[in-house]
């Protein structure tokens, strides 16, 4: 924010630009591209307030020559002069500008410019613009200082838009049709900002703004508000273009979950404005704070002006917590008022203050805030903040910008009025609450009192009602408080006869009024009365089960639990409630009836909770949850039930069924007995239920065929072979086993899956030449089944006698299926072995493992069974060369041995000697090569280690 146009002094000596606004250096600003919006064309001008759209221009400010760049700034003020001149800025030197004699119409001026590249203790932006009369003094366009805390969705707009451009702190100019803005430096080495561009915008004109005040408005008083609303025009009434702010932000406003101060800011421009400029001066600002700075709409939640109008600024709702973008840092949880001009030289009229006193009270009043208070914030990111985000900054209720940010605003009178402000405040809320609040939202019946306290704006006189679900007032509370003595009010839990209030809901009101007889806007809460003691038995239990009791109740008290008898309620005996809250009767109760419990706290005996437990039917045998049966057998269903009831009877429903039916009836002994027989053929649930309808617990009763298994056909001495099957369902199976001529015994026990599928482990003897099994279940006819005993045989190995340098290649062999081979190698000539596998032998009896070879090896293989003769791996050099080559030609010899050996070429003589050409020595990859230009046809070999490679011939034609 800065001075207005034609009422400022030249922005420099730098030291006087930099103190006048904020700490331009602390400051990191959102802003960007501004969209272009079509004039409105208002043919047929109506009064009725409609939206009107905005005009955005934007220029850029190139940067001048070196000549103009070079020379001082002279001033040749021409007052009414059709095009400006460049005005004195002695030792000062014009970097940038842009002359615009003649535009269109606008009415506020701004600036973007691309991020850190404006150093404002050098350089800065200064604008003047023309109108009726001539041109303007010049102002400086500092950065925005008011902005959205990061994360919020007015920020997440503006990276996304603008990423980096900042802006500056608009000013409203009245009506102009021309400008002129440069960039004046300290030194002509001092660079321009990159991508300067002057932002002109018109707000727009119809001729509702002359009626606007005249139309309905958001006003008068609100039920239960004892500071009434003050009269609000909405956005209809300035003419926002809604489109605007949802192309910017579809997803609309966020809210605060409460309001805890407000803070107060003005707008910067001029103070002259008439009552008709108005509503353009609030579209000229919205326009920019969307376009230029990047927000999702106006950043102000409301806009006061200087004939006491309060205008609806951000969308979302006057009476809602709307999150702005007003004072970066702190949005939320509070509320942003800006007063519409510029006060750092003039004093806010008092019709503009009083408004503000008037939406600060009726805006604090609604969350029982107290002007004269404080508010302790955690600060959110924005670069501008005088704190760092995550710390706590304590503010006063009703604050400045300049309290959070690096900024002057509201302007050093408007600051200066602060303390007057918040005195007004409160005297327009008279009486008030400051922060009711109750000890608890629910208690039990008699355990004491729930205490309701709440601060004052003023000295006033209070009362606290407290009603019950009817509406009936069973309780009345009066004191007076002040701001040194604050309501405290306990309520007892009783009536005014002192009886215990019943468990229920109870509605607390507490109102209050000032001794001028003004109301303070009531506050009410709701405790809830939950019972002084919860009473927990069971529901059914079986004949001659004994029952205890327990439940919650209040810590300390006494509870007596009775239960009834043919004879009447009986006493079953008394329990004090732990610090934890439970209780629980040391005495228990056979169940030989149904009964009905009943439970009373002897500190509120006009309270009692009663409970039942029913004696119902039990199925004692199959006593598992899950009984498996032979398939075609009876199963005999024995219980209990509560004598005199007569029959119950058995449900059924097989597996599948969507239905149960019912079985036979079985009649109730004198002693509560029961017996049914059932014949399932499946899977079935069963149940009984008695003459009251009462039902047991449920079971299961599977019904299983015999057990099906199979092994292999074969197995190896002394080795083991798998038997697998399927057991009908998850009961326990035994494995048997007899050798040839032999007896069965029991090789292992498993039980089986769910599905009845098993496994177990069938070792085959050393000797002999079968071996029975026998898999049972003990449900139907046993499986059985013969596993024929193979001999067992030793080890075989092989591999290859000669490979070259660094090959891998695969010893392999044959061993009994499953058993582990064991693979050692050792370089030829040395007495350590070195295991280097461990494999098992597949079923078709083979097993591998490669082996790389890089010295003269010997190897072994053993298994359980013995271990395979002993080979041997020879690294033998390899040789390679073209097969022809002209008489005299170039040849390269090459091939591979042990690195660092010696490797000798040899060639054959006419006679079919060998004979030896020359000797190199073995790279460290292993590579040798000679070169020779053989005149015939040659045979060579080497030889390395005293193996020798295989012969190859070059051909000469």
């Amino acid at each position: 924010m800065v001075e207005p146009i034609g009422n400022v002094k030249p922005a420099f000596p730098f030291s006087e630009f930099c103190l006048v606004r904020r700490l331009l250096s602390a400051l990191t600003v959102a802003a960007g591209v501004p969209v272009f919006l079509v004039v409105p064309v208002l043919d047929n001008p109506v009064v009725r307030p409609h939206p009107v759209a905005a005009h955005v221009t934007r220029l850029a400010v190139p940067a001048t020559s070196a000549a103009v760049a070079g020379a001082a700034v002279r001033d040749r003020r021409g007052g009414h002069s059709s095009a400006p001149s460049a005005p004195s800025a002695s030792g000062r030197h014009v970097l940038a500008q842009v002359v615009q004699p003649h535009t269109h119409r606008f009415e506020l001026v701004g600036a973007t410019w691309r991020t850190g590249s404006l150093d404002p203790g050098a350089a800065a932006v200064q604008v003047r613009v023309h109108r009726a009369g001539g041109w303007t003094g010049w102002s400086g366009l500092a950065p925005q200082d008011g902005g959205a805390d990061g994360g919020s969705i007015d920020a997440q707009r503006a990276a996304a838009v603008h990423r980096v451009t900042q802006a500056a702190e608009p000013v409203w100019v009245g009506a102009a049709d021309g400008v002129e803005a440069r960039v004046v430096g300290a030194g002509a080495v001092v660079r321009p900002p990159s991508d300067l561009k002057v932002v002109l915008v018109d707000g727009g004109s119809s001729h509702a703004d002359s009626s606007a005040g005249a139309s309905p408005v958001l006003g008068g008083s609100v039920a239960a508000a004892a500071t009434p609303r003050p009269q609000i025009y909405t956005r209809a009434d300035w003419g926002a273009d809604e489109s605007l702010r949802t192309r910017a932000c579809p997803s609309g406003p966020d809210y605060s979950p409460t309001i805890q101060m407000g803070f107060i800011h003005h707008t910067d421009g001029g103070n002259g404005y008439s009552r008709s400029q108005v509503p353009s001066i609030i579209r000229s600002i919205y326009a920019y704070h969307v376009q230029s700075n990047g927000w999702c709409d106006i950043g102000y939640n409301y806009l006061v002006d200087r004939f006491g109008r309060i205008w609806e600024g951000r969308y979302g709702g006057i009476t809602k917590a709307v999150i702005g973008a007003h004072t970066g840092g702190f949005n939320t949880d509070t509320f942003g008022v800006a007063l519409i001009g510029t006060f750092s030289t003039v004093t806010p009229p008092t019709a503009m203050t009083d408004a503000v006193e008037q939406l600060f009270a009726w805006r604090l009043g609604r969350y029982y805030r107290d002007p004269l208070g404080r508010a302790t914030l955690t600060a959110a990111s924005f670069s501008g903040s005088r704190y760092p985000a995550g710390s706590d900054v304590t503010f006063s209720s009703v604050s400045g910008h300049r309290d959070a940010d690096f900024t002057d605003c509201p302007g050093a009178d408007a600051y200066a009025e602060l303390p007057d402000i918040r005195t007004g405040i409160a005297a327009a809320m008279g009486a008030g609450f400051v922060g009711p609040s109750v000890s608890a939202t629910s208690v039990p019946m008699a355990a004491g009192a729930v205490t309701v306290r709440a601060g004052v704006i003023s000295d006033q006189s209070w009362q606290l009602t407290v009603s019950n679900s009817t509406g009936q007032v069973v309780q009345t509370y009066t004191g007076t408080a002040g701001r040194s003595t604050p309501v405290q009010a306990s309520w007892n839990l009783t009536g005014a006869d002192g009886t215990p209030a019943v468990p229920g809901a109870y509605r607390l009101r507490l109102t209050g009024t000032s001794t001028s007889g003004q109301a303070a806007r009531p506050w009410t809460t709701t405790v809830t009365v939950q019972p002084p003691v919860v009473l927990r038995v069971p529901a059914q239990v079986g004949l001659g089960t004994s029952v205890t009791a327990g439940g919650t109740g209040v810590p300390g008290h006494s509870v007596n639990v009775s239960v009834t008898s043919p004879q009447g309620p009986q006493p079953v005996g008394t329990a004090t409630v732990t610090r934890s809250g439970t209780w629980s009767l040391a005495a228990s109760v056979t169940a030989d009836r149904d009964l009905q419990w009943t439970a009373t706290d002897s500190s509120a005996s006009g309270y009692q909770q009663t409970s039942s437990t029913r004696v119902g039917p039990v199925v004692s045998a199959p006593a598992a949850a899950t009984t498996f049966v032979e398939r075609g057998s009876t199963v005999t269903l024995t219980g209990s039930a509560l004598p005199g009831t007569g029959n119950v009877t058995v449900m059924t429903q097989p597996d599948g069924a969507t239905a149960a039916t019912a079985g036979p009836s079985a009649a109730v002994g004198s002693d509560g007995s029961w017996s049914a027989s059932i014949a399932p053929t499946t899977q079935t649930t069963v149940w009984v239920v008695d003459s009251r309808g009462l039902a047991s617990a449920r079971k299961v009763v599977d019904p299983l065929s015999s057990p099906t298994a199979a092994a292999p056909a074969s197995g190896y001495a002394g080795r083991t072979v798998t038997v697998r099957g399927d057991a009908g369902g998850p009961v326990p199976v035994t494995l048997l086993s007899r050798p040839s001529g032999g007896r069965w015994a029991v090789v292992r026990r498993v039980t089986a899956a769910a599905d009845g599928v098993f496994r177990a482990r069938l070792p085959l003897p050393t000797s002999g030449s079968s071996l029975g099994w026998k898999v049972r279940t003990g449900y139907g006819s046993p499986a059985t089944g013969t596993v024929a005993v193979q001999p067992t045989f030793a080890p075989t190995a092989s591999g290859p006698r000669r490979v070259a340098w660094n090959s891998t290649r695969e010893l392999t062999g044959s061993a009994v299926p499953g058993d582990t081979v064991t693979v050692s190698t050792a370089a030829v000539g040395s007495s350590r072995w070195r295991v280097i596998a461990r494999v098992r032998a597949a079923a078709d009896k083979t097993w591998t493992v490669p082996v790389r070879f890089t010295t003269d090896t010997r190897w072994r293989v053993s298994a359980p069974t013995g271990t395979a003769p002993t080979g041997t791996t020879i690294i033998s050099p390899t040789i390679h060369a073209p097969r022809h080559v002209a008489a005299g030609g170039r040849v390269v010899l090459h091939g591979t041995a042990v690195p660092g050996s010696t490797v000798a070429l040899y060639h054959r003589t006419r006679s079919g000697a060998w004979r030896l050409q020359k000797s190199v020595a073995a790279a460290g990859d292993g590579s040798w090569q000679v070169v020779r230009h053989p005149r015939r046809s040659t045979d060579y070999r080497v030889v390395s280690n005293r193996h020798w490679s295989r012969t190859i011939t070059v051909a000469v034609p």
